[in-house]
């Protein structure tokens, strides 16, 4: 009888630990999501300046962008972190995610010298740039996979 307790024990810390594990990397991602369209949100102007160096849009598509993407990032991003309508928000921020390393990727195979506009920076990138911010993306891809993987489902309406 005592090793069935000891075995229903270690799966409750097992699933503990996938839990924190879960809320650590969905919190990781929803705050780098939230910081990233805060500085935006707060400078719309430099972000249509970083989205033109790749490129791919016209002015007016690049400002409709400037000034949609931040106020996404942040609501996705609080969303995620918040733990509530996880899974709409994993989709959007994993979209998002797959659409910045193609257009990323695009610019660096053709040796542009791009503004990530990640993070309001306003520098061009060299090749290590473009590796670090594809990187960056691939590993909040992995984040919102961990987190969506040891997910439990107990988390109420909506929250899933």
């Amino acid at each position: 009888m005592e090793s069935l307790v000891g075995v229903a024990g270690e799966r409750n810390g097992a699933v503990k630990v996938k839990e924190i594990a879960s809320r650590l990397a969905f919190a990781a991602v929803g705050l780098t999501f939230l910081a990233s369209g805060g500085v935006k949100v707060y400078d719309p102007q430099q972000f249509v300046s970083a989205i033109l160096t790749y490129e791919v849009f016209s002015y007016n598509m690049a400002v409709l962008i400037a000034l949609l993407v931040p106020f996404v990032e942040v609501v996705a991003g609080g969303l995620v972190t918040a733990g509530v309508w996880k899974r709409g928000a994993t989709w959007v921020i994993g979209g998002m995610l797959v659409v910045f390393v193609v257009l990323i990727g695009q610019a660096w195979a053709r040796g542009l010298s791009i503004d990530c506009g990640c993070f309001g920076s306003s520098e061009a990138s060299d090749t290590g740039d473009y590796v670090w911010a594809i990187g960056r993306d691939l590993l909040l891809g992995a984040g919102l996979w961990i987190g969506w993987k040891f997910r439990t489902a107990d988390g109420g309406i909506g929250r899933q």
